[in-house]
């Protein structure tokens, strides 16, 4: 869906990444070494609503690598059995999907390419504006409206946090959508969290949808990788 899309793109400008966990899009599988673990400091929650409900995601952020994790009770949703966890590591180019199931623990690696993490959209037609600021789960935001005769995006985003999604995402200005304003992006190029996002399509009400940070805690959350064979090994492949 076109909306989707959009959506996925400006999550991506204010160091937040992609709504949706498509993962086989981005290409085939890879044969990449993987750390003895990934390691998280921070917990970022996030609630996403929309007409047709609530979809809550868990990311997990790393204060110095180039990696962070995510799941949501929506990923093993009616999976009693099964666990799914996902890390986007930017350093290997690689998507990893952690599994449990059926008592074995298994990873799947896919390939990311740098396009991926690009945009051909043309927002030139978009008026930038800086609003007031606002306090959102004791973190000073700033607020900024995103504009044109189509959708109005108002969202808002701290720099008084250790972590971000701009190690994992990248923060070249060249990976941004033609006539964006790249000055936000080098702002929050070392720390910057959206904490709350409201997307009003102008002419579908349907497409509306808010985004909040409902909290962000500290962690010592780790994913083991020795412990993770692939599907082949797993299931005697």
């Amino acid at each position: 869906m076109k909306t989707l899309k959009f959506l996925k793109n400006i999550v991506f400008l204010v160091c937040f990444l992609m709504l949706q966990p498509a993962f086989a899009q981005f290409g085939k599988a890879s044969k990449a070494e993987l750390p003895d673990s990934y390691d998280f400091d921070y917990i970022y929650k996030l609630k996403m609503t929309h007409k047709k409900g609530d979809i809550t995601f868990d990311y997990y952020l790393s204060k110095d690598e180039e990696y962070f994790g995510f799941d949501s009770p929506e990923m093993n949703k009616g999976n009693n059995d099964s666990k799914i966890f996902m890390v986007m590591d930017a350093e290997l180019q690689i998507a990893a999907m952690f599994m449990e199931m059926m008592d074995k623990k298994v990873v799947q690696k896919t390939k990311l390419k740098a396009s991926d993490f690009k945009s051909d959209d043309d927002m030139s037609d978009y008026t930038f504006t800086e609003i007031d600021s606002k306090t959102i789960n004791g973190y000073e935001c700033e607020g900024y409206v995103s504009e044109n005769d189509e959708v109005k995006i108002t969202f808002y985003i701290t720099d008084d946090v250790p972590v971000s999604f701009s190690k994992a995402f990248g923060s070249n200005v060249k990976n941004m959508p033609k006539g964006f304003n790249g000055a936000i992006v080098e702002k929050y190029a070392e720390n910057g969290l959206m904490m709350e996002m409201t997307y009003v399509d102008k002419k579908k009400s349907k497409n509306n949808m808010t985004m909040e940070c409902i909290s962000l805690e500290e962690t010592e959350f780790s994913i083991d990788t020795t412990k993770y064979g692939s599907m082949l090994s797993a299931f005697g492949g």
